[in-house]
């Protein structure tokens, strides 16, 4: 099953990122804290590539016919021959697909599948983690001004009192809050961790 497969790429780059985490944080290592920010945030990016892929194989893969893992039928409006040709309907004249925006990829599941599931309540009620999750990205991807106050706002809504001076995106993940959504939690662990239950939900 394809949609299976997927998933279980998923969970390798998941195991991938877990190691290289505990290798982060090993004395052994020998790493300054400049240098784990930096490893933090590219098991972050390595972790929301592999989610991002994942989305997308699925919903094609939905679009194409194949049921969800629990064996759950999904109906397109789309009858593509295979997935390239799925990814072509709805690729049609946009450059690329979006699949880091929770409102685009809803719309896009009630647009192309008969009631959007399990894509859209899968997304749906992940919804806040996955816009801070693309947040965090766009700033380690771009470190723009503008990514910079997006990034700012998540800074505010997990560690609920901001830092005295600005933070890096890296720094910010080895942090443990001891309240707010992340409380008495690794802020990288906590990403990693609902990231998974968005794509076992996906999948379910």
């Amino acid at each position: 099953m394809a949609v299976m497969d997927d998933f279980n790429e998923f969970l390798q780059a998941k195991s991938v990122a877990t190691a290289l985490r505990a290798k982060a944080n090993s004395a052994a290592t020998g790493l300054v804290d400049a240098e784990r920010h930096l490893l933090y945030e590219a098991i972050f990016l390595r972790l929301y590539r592999a989610y991002e892929n994942l989305l997308e194989n699925v919903f094609l893969a939905y679009v194409s016919g194949e049921a969800t893992t629990s064996g759950t039928a999904v109906t397109a409006f789309v009858s593509p021959i295979d997935k390239e040709h799925a990814r072509a309907i709805i690729t049609s004249s946009q450059p690329f697909l979006d699949w880091t925006s929770p409102t685009v990829v809803m719309k896009r599941a009630e647009t192309y599948i008969q009631t959007g599931e399990p894509v859209r309540s899968a997304v749906a009620a992940s919804q806040n983690h996955l816009q801070q999750a693309k947040k965090i990205r766009n700033h380690i991807a771009h470190n723009s001004s503008e990514s910079e106050r997006e990034f700012a706002k998540v800074v505010q809504n997990i560690l609920l009192t901001p830092p005295l001076s600005a933070i890096s995106a890296g720094e910010l993940l080895t942090l443990t809050p001891p309240s707010g959504p992340c409380a008495r939690k690794e802020v990288l662990t906590y990403f990693l961790e609902k990231l998974e239950d968005t794509a076992r939900a996906l999948i379910a």
